[in-house]
């Protein structure tokens, strides 16, 4: 996998600041985006702060739809119900229809409070796509302390997701149907809530440091609509076939993802100025009751060749701990007991086992104007369950 960002400036004229952006990001086989993106804010005299984003996401390409790989052909029913599509023996089953448009808008304020010690953040934000719709809010208070060496903050927000899948919800644990013989309910909403606490430390004249914890419950639909699970036999693990009217040649069967989840994070860092460069180090370790727990080290090593540009190497590692009901396939028999018992279920690789890594290098400039301009270019390499 592979991405690729750049045409990224900044500028300034009465007070008002703008950052445009540009990503192009590419996968081998599988999706390609194009995302542009501008961000604009204002400080005014009282040294508050006004900004808005906007971000465009162009997607196409071919996602993963759960199923297993198979010895012979298969064919699924469309997202729609309306077609089918087919996967050649012995290749992961793709569809190769996949296509999204995102439209995100967000809006901040910050506000400074009588004594300049503390200060408030206010956030809104919507994004919309075509089976999608979330609206949400948030709000952070800042502390500074120590002769402002030290700030606390604490934050929280809210969100409110729409989920309207192509064609209708499937109903969890059902088979896939045929075309034309789909069986679907309504529409489905969440709700997520997010709780923020950290602390910004100056340590020196050279390093700075931060902590933050994070809390985060959702609940309501979590499932993907469109993902199925491999129905294979006990003992040869070959597909077996459908015996309900109405099916495919081959059973396949709806995730069912429980329908709420709690998930904690902590969070560190590290920045310190070193002869003149920055380095830029973090640590995140994710956990949440579906047994999803990651690791994210993050380094960027800025080195400053002149006042007017700079190299920026970048290296990520993530590794992941599969959800406690992820599975590539399922037997007849574990099949017949989840459905019966309304287990959960998923095949999605983004809740598998996985490790990744990104390698990347970004080249920064001030154009003869005065504006600063980056490019950045990264390579993503993930290795797992994918």
């Amino acid at each position: 996998m592979a991405a690729v960002a750049g045409a990224q400036a900044e500028s300034a004229s009465d007070s008002w600041e703008a950052d445009v952006a540009l990503l192009y990001y590419n996968e081998t086989d599988r999706v390609s985006a194009l995302e542009p993106a501008i961000a604009v804010k204002k400080t005014f005299d009282d040294e508050s702060v006004v900004g808005f984003k906007l971000v465009l996401d162009s997607l196409t390409g071919a996602s993963a739809n759960g199923a297993t790989a198979s010895s012979s052909a298969q064919t699924f029913t469309r997202p729609s119900g309306n077609g089918t599509y087919e996967t050649s023996a012995g290749e992961t089953p793709l569809d190769d229809t996949f296509k999204d448009t995102r439209f995100s808008l967000s809006a901040n304020y910050e506000q400074p409070l009588e004594n300049r010690m503390n200060k408030v953040v206010w956030g809104a934000n919507v994004s919309s796509e075509y089976d999608f719709l979330s609206i949400g809010g948030s709000g952070t208070f800042l502390h500074d302390m120590n002769q402002r060496n030290t700030t606390l903050s604490m934050g929280f927000s809210f969100e409110q997701d729409s989920i309207k899948p192509v064609g209708g919800t499937p109903i969890a644990l059902g088979e896939m149907k045929s075309a034309g013989n789909q069986v679907r309910t309504g529409d489905e909403s969440r709700t997520i809530v997010e709780m923020l606490l950290g602390v910004t430390q100056v340590i020196d004249s050279k390093t700075l440091m931060q902590f933050n914890y994070g809390l985060a419950v959702s609940d309501g639909y979590h499932n993907d609509a469109y993902k199925v699970t491999s129905v294979v036999d006990d003992v040869t693990g070959v597909n077996v076939a459908s015996l309900e009217s109405g099916s495919l040649t081959n059973r396949y069967l709806y995730e069912n993802r429980p329908d709420a989840r709690t998930k904690h994070s902590v969070y560190s860092k590290v920045k310190r100025f070193i002869g003149g460069d920055v380095a830029d180090v973090s640590y995140r370790y994710m956990w949440d009751d579906w047994g999803v727990a990651s690791s994210t080290v993050d380094m960027h090593y800025r080195f400053n060749m002149s006042p007017s540009w700079y190299l920026e190497p970048h290296i990520r590692f993530y590794t992941q701990q599969a959800a406690d009901f992820y599975t590539t396939s399922l037997s007849e028999t574990q099949a017949d007991a989840l459905v019966a018992s309304n287990g959960d279920l998923t095949s999605d690789y983004r809740l598998g086992d996985m490790d990744a890594t990104t390698l990347g290098l970004k080249f920064g400039f001030l154009t003869p104007d005065g504006n600063k301009s980056s490019i950045r270019v990264e390579y993503y390499n993930q290795t797992g369950t994918a």
